[in-house]
């Protein structure tokens, strides 16, 4: 048994140091690169008893191979999440981001407003403050939620035909 222990002690010396510059390279720390390593070490390990191992380079770079791919994995995991200390200390939006919006908004606008009073409620009244369609039927006196609900994309249709036809579709995508 000591012959064992002596041989997993050697390919533990042998193969740390490679993984760990591994790690490092790839930007990770000490403790990582010994948490990574001793679950490719493991994996290893459990190949080998399991008699599933089939290798045809040396366990050192085995082992590094193992490492490399959970680094890798760990590592994309890890990248959608930025902790608030990695995000920069100003966001800017371009120059150009807000160019065209003042325009736009007001065209838009125009055409809502052109729609008529009872449309600008009632889109204002499911878009602006969210009520559900059965309380948009009674403030509106309409028969039943499916005719608040067909009123309701008929005003967005009406809006939709003004823009296209003052060529307002144009300014709006520009």
């Amino acid at each position: 048994m000591m012959q064992k222990d002596q041989w997993l002690e050697q390919l533990y010396r042998d193969t740390f140091p490679h993984v760990a510059r591994l790690i490092n390279k790839m930007g990770g720390d000490l403790d990582i690169a010994k948490d990574i390593f001793q679950d490719a070490l493991i994996i290893y390990l459990e190949k080998q008893t399991a008699g599933t191992l089939n290798i045809q380079t040396t366990p050192t770079a085995y082992i590094s191979g193992i490492a490399k791919i959970l680094w890798l994995k760990k590592y994309n995991s890890d990248k959608q999440f930025l902790s608030f200390g990695e995000l920069p200390q100003e966001f800017s939006v371009g120059d150009d981001m807000y160019a065209h919006s003042d325009e736009r908004t007001e065209h838009v606008m125009k055409q809502v407003m052109s729609a008529g009073k009872k449309c600008l409620q009632l889109l204002q009244a499911f878009y602006y403050d969210r009520l559900p369609m059965q309380q948009i039927a009674t403030i509106f006196n309409y028969r039943s939620t499916r005719s608040a609900t067909v009123q309701k994309y008929k005003c967005i249709e009406k809006i939709r035909e003004q823009v296209k036809q003052t060529n307002g579709h144009e300014k709006i995508a520009a």
